[in-house]
This record gives structure tokens, sequence and C-alpha cells, in this order.
């Protein structure tokens, strides 16, 4: 089983990002999962690309999945922290594709992951506490691909797809369109998934681990912040030298 970790990165990966993806990747290649009957190690291989254009890098990174010949890809965003064992939960589900609702990195937020009406109009999909307690798996349109594992065989279905229509390939996967007034922008990752949706191809969010995955966002922090929280930080100093206490005796 060869697993593409795909990281579309524009600047730098964040520390706690970097310090995720070191820990899964020990994790993962510890254990054993089924493979076509067997039971095997994963080899894992990583692939970061870095592009002016922001369509450019993550079709550049299916190229070099392909090349590899990678059974899946893991689509990861370089600002995002999640447990050790995610692309183990990930390869668990079975799914043709999986990823992980996560919040927006804005204030106020919200979720990335969305449906589609009846109307063919867009509604946010919420990862509540009691979904991620049932360990929901949920079918939606899309997802975002800060944590989304693709079995590589849809690119198979897409090819075909396109033969079938009279094209000599399914490219490009990402591009930007603008909305149907012409005044915003549809995003790159809503119209690969819709690729994928058109192509017969189901699309699940994990909500379970969705639960864990953070979003890294810079806030900046005052003399309110402080003042509103100083009962937790005399409750972390005092556990802090606590333990520190322990460890000395």
């Amino acid at each position: 089983m060869k697993i593409a970790l795909c990281i579309p990165a524009h600047r730098q990966t964040e520390a706690k990002f970097t310090h995720c993806l070191a820990a899964m990747i020990a994790y993962t290649m510890g254990q054993q999962v089924l493979f076509k009957g067997e039971l095997v190690t994963p080899e894992i291989e990583t692939f970061i690309v870095s592009c002016s254009l922001l369509t450019e890098s993550p079709n550049r990174l299916v190229v070099e999945a392909i090349n590899w010949e990678a059974d899946y890809m893991l689509w990861m965003d370089a600002d995002h922290v999640f447990p050790r064992d995610a692309l183990l939960n990930l390869l668990c589900r079975g799914q043709l594709i999986v990823g992980c609702n996560y919040a927006r990195r804005l204030e106020p937020t919200a979720p990335t992951a969305a449906v589609l009406t009846e109307e063919n109009k867009k509604t946010l999909v919420w990862t509540t506490k009691a979904k991620a307690e049932a360990q929901e798996m949920e079918q939606v349109a899309h997802v975002g691909l800060g944590l989304c594992l693709v079995d590589m065989r849809v690119y198979g279905i897409l090819e075909l797809k396109a033969r079938d229509e009279g094209k000599e390939h399914f490219w490009p996967l990402f591009r930007i369109d603008p909305t149907q007034d012409g005044i915003a922008s549809i995003g790159e990752d809503v119209l690969y998934f819709q690729k994928l949706r058109d192509a017969g191809i189901p699309i699940y969010c994990d909500h379970g681990l969705s639960w864990n995955v953070g979003h890294l966002h810079e806030q900046i922090l005052t003399n309110a912040h402080a003042e509103a929280q100083q009962d937790k930080w005399r409750h972390y100093r005092k556990h802090k030298l606590d333990k520190f206490k322990e460890a000395v005796e």
C-alpha cells in the first residue's frame, strides 16, 4: 500500500502541523492495515508543491501521486493539527473519498463541509459533539482539503468519463470560477469535488475525526484577554508547579 501525503505549501509549514505530521507518519509506519486481503505496513511518501498560482499546486500534486503509483493520496494543509492516528482512521472508513470538516480561519468561523439542497443551494454541515461521539460519517457535497483521503482509483473513473464524453483528458482538476452573478468566486476545492460528484463518486465527512482537527489561526491577545483569564492562569501555574515538585521528590 503506497500513500502519498500531498501538501500544497504556499510558505513555510506551521511548526504544530510539522509536529503532527511527524507523529502521524511514525505511528502509521508502526501499524499494519488490511490491503487487498493481506496485512501490510503502509509505504508513505511526502510531496510538497509550492506555486504562485493557487490552483497549480494541487494539480501538480495529483500528477506527483499518479507518477509515484500511489494507492491513496492524503490531502493536507500545512496549517492544521490532527491526531497521530488520523490517516489510519480515514483508511478504516473504506471509502473512495473521506475527509474532515474543520473551522474556517476567520472570525466568526463556520465549517467547511456542505451539502446541496434539492434547489441546488449550499447548506453548511456542522460537526457536533454528538455526531463526533457517535463516530458518524455523513455524505456531503464537499469538504475542505485540509485533511482528506482519496483513493487513487477515482482518477481512473474520471479518465473513463472523459473518454466517454469524447474528451482527451479530465484536466484541470482545480480551477477558480466566478459565481453566477459574477461578484464572487467559487473555490478550487469546491469545483474539484463537483467534478468527482459528476462522475458518480460519493464524498464523505468523518465527524469523529473532524472533532479533533484544528485550523491554526493567528489571534491578537490583549490585556482584556489576560484579565478575563486570570483564574485559568493561576490554575495553570499551580498545576505546573505541583508537577515540578512531584518530579523533584
